[in-house]
């Protein structure tokens, strides 16, 4: 873990690896190009729940394992494993972040964060849209978009994942990278989609010795 755990969890769904100029638009791409990210929207707007575990490698290349648990739209559960003490829950409409050895939580605006393709109600990678696609890759087996926020292009990048097998996509995972460019990478395995969850499973009830909003 690095010194400022709310800024390293929030670099999680934040930022990509990827150096690309933040100058390509959707009407830069060929006919394939756009039809993946079309794909790729449709898939995202098609998963009603997901569940995971994963795997993530912070810049010094330290692992953490953990469970992620999705219920769109708005709702997730993000918990590392012993003996990382963060958890990230989203009951809806905002998103917390709990450190478990300090008991302290912090409320942070989800819909201002790079979580938008997890939580959001409808996803929309338009080019005149929030989040902008300055990069399609493709290879056999493999679709990565690379997106940034549209109103602020230099602070970071996300490239999300997909397995591409046989026509259908899967989530697999996203690769993130903060502005002085240090990566974050999440890989996720034994993914589950569409299938029930218990809407307890996002329901904060720690015990918090302090609670605060931290500001943008």
């Amino acid at each position: 873990m690095t010194s400022n755990p709310i800024r390293w969890a929030a670099a999680l769904l934040l930022c990509v690896a990827f150096t690309l100029p933040a100058t390509a638009d959707r009407a830069t791409f060929d006919d394939d190009a756009r039809a993946a990210i079309a794909r790729a929207e449709s898939y995202l707007n098609g998963l009603t729940t997901l569940q995971a575990r994963f795997v993530q490698l912070d810049p010094s290349g330290e692992a953490a394992t953990g469970s992620l648990k999705v219920k769109r739209p708005g709702r997730m559960r993000f918990e590392y494993d012993p003996p990382t003490p963060i958890l990230l829950v989203s009951p809806g409409s905002e998103l917390i972040h709990y450190d478990r050895d300090l008991k302290t939580a912090t409320r942070l605006d989800w819909e201002d964060t790079p979580a938008w393709f997890l939580l959001a109600d409808r996803v929309s990678l338009a080019a005149d849209g929030p989040y902008r696609i300055v990069d399609v890759h493709r290879a056999p087996g493999l679709l990565v978009l690379t997106v940034v926020d549209s109103d602020a292009p230099d602070e970071g990048r996300i490239a999300v994942n997909f397995a591409d097998r046989l026509g259908t996509l899967g989530l697999t995972g996203w690769v993130a990278v903060d502005a002085l460019g240090q990566p974050t990478r999440v890989t996720l395995f034994n993914v589950a989609a569409n299938g029930p969850i218990d809407d307890q499973a996002f329901v904060f009830n720690e015990p918090v010795g302090a609670l605060e909003r931290q500001e943008p």
